[in-house]
């Protein structure tokens, strides 16, 4: 019997230990065929999750745009409002100066800062708030400019121009703004600018504004650069000149360059003004100078004035320029006003961003003017306009 059973369990041990030796390999083909399935998911994981955290950044990048414009905007329009309020107010004050001493003379009269006069205050601790004065009388009025071509010649020679240059922007520039079509030796007119690229007409009036002045012979190529932006040169004729002053300018603001270019002024006169008008360190006719209330009183100081020299002593065109900071955000609204009382004050209606002002029936309002609200003010605009190119605003003085 033992031996038997010894040969039956030897006989069995090889069977059962072939059972499992080739169950082994079975098990192993099994994983091996199945690691390639498992990489494959991995894979298509780690893709998802890239191209889900992509699409979840490029979704927050705009939509922090959206809210960042948003707010830019929001804020934009309240700074809007407290332009408009101190424009009122810096209105408010100059026209109390006009009623009180029958004009408005310079700024040395008291209203080069017309905030602090009316105790204005902005709305929020972290906003500033600036006016900033333009006197279009101490400027060479553009729409006399036909009658005062040495003026021209005198102004464009200072700002550095050659001769031949100097004719061309002169005779281009009278050309364009008198009311004939006879073009002179060195200008353009109708039959001229029809015969351009871009074919077009001279405007027979005064510019509109300081842009169209690169419609005119000669301006594009020396006052513009090739993206059409003015260069320094022409900051500086616009700095000098007024599309508003109907040409009389007001001793009591305008510099010598502009005195000695209009020819008006001899330079013993010119000195003697200086000596009785600036302060050392300030601008002429600004807060806290000197200044005079008629030619009959100034003539006392110079001696005779010359007759027929659209002298004055008055601002009778006058821009005005408010702006609003508060952390990035700035808004500028830029106006320009008759001060005396040619003509009636009609009501402004506010435009729309970059707009002109355009006057409407009877109505009032006040605070933050928003789309058709209609303001009653104390002078006549000439002009009025939201958020302004800053190259075409030139400063002459400034209330902190």
């Amino acid at each position: 019997m033992s031996p038997r059973c010894s040969n039956r369990s030897h006989a069995a041990a090889p069977g059962r230990s072939g059972v499992r030796a080739g169950a082994f390999p079975r098990r192993r083909h099994a994983a091996v065929g199945r690691r390639p399935g498992r990489g494959s998911v991995l894979l298509f994981v780690l893709v998802l999750i890239v191209v889900t955290a992509a699409a979840i950044l490029k979704f927050s990048e705009r939509a922090m745009g959206e809210m960042a414009g948003e707010g830019y905007y929001v804020q934009r329009d309240r700074l809007r409002g407290e332009a408009y309020s101190a424009l009122e107010a810096s209105l408010a004050v100059l026209a109390q100066y006009r009623e009180i001493d029958g004009g408005l003379y310079a700024p040395a009269q008291g209203w080069g800062d017309p905030l602090a006069q009316a105790g204005y205050e902005p709305q929020t601790a972290d906003r500033t708030v600036t006016v900033e004065f333009v006197d279009e009388n101490a400027k060479l009025a553009l729409r006399t400019a036909d009658t005062s071509e040495p003026a021209l010649v005198a102004l464009f020679t200072d700002l550095g121009f050659d001769p031949n240059e100097v004719s061309v922007l002169t005779d281009s520039l009278i050309d364009w703004i008198d009311a004939d079509d006879n073009a002179r030796p060195f200008g353009a007119e109708k039959d001229d600018y029809l015969r351009t690229d871009l074919a077009h007409v001279a405007a027979n009036h005064c510019p509109r504004s300081f842009a169209e002045l690169a419609a005119v012979q000669g301006f594009a190529d020396l006052m513009f650069t090739e993206a059409g932006l003015p260069t320094a040169r022409c900051e500086e004729f616009m700095r000098r000149v007024s599309l508003w002053s109907d040409g009389t300018l007001n001793l009591n603001t305008a510099s010598d360059d502009v005195l000695r270019g209009c020819g008006v002024l001899g330079d013993k006169q010119i000195d003697a003004l200086s000596l009785v008008l600036d302060t050392p360190g300030e601008v002429r006719g600004s807060l806290g100078g000197r200044y005079f209330r008629s030619l009959s009183e100034l003539s006392a100081k110079l001696g005779a004035l010359p007759e027929g020299g659209n002298l004055g002593v008055r601002t009778t065109v006058l821009g005005v320029v408010v702006t609003v900071r508060e952390r990035q955000t700035e808004f500028r609204l830029r106006g320009v006003v008759r001060t005396d009382e040619t003509g009636k004050p009609a009501p402004v209606k506010s435009g729309a961003a970059g707009g002109r002002s355009v006057p409407t029936a009877s109505g009032s309002g006040s605070g933050k003017p928003g789309a058709g609200t209609e303001i009653e003010y104390p002078f006549k605009f000439l002009e009025l306009v939201e958020d302004p190119p800053p190259s075409t605003i030139a400063i002459s003085q400034e209330s902190p």
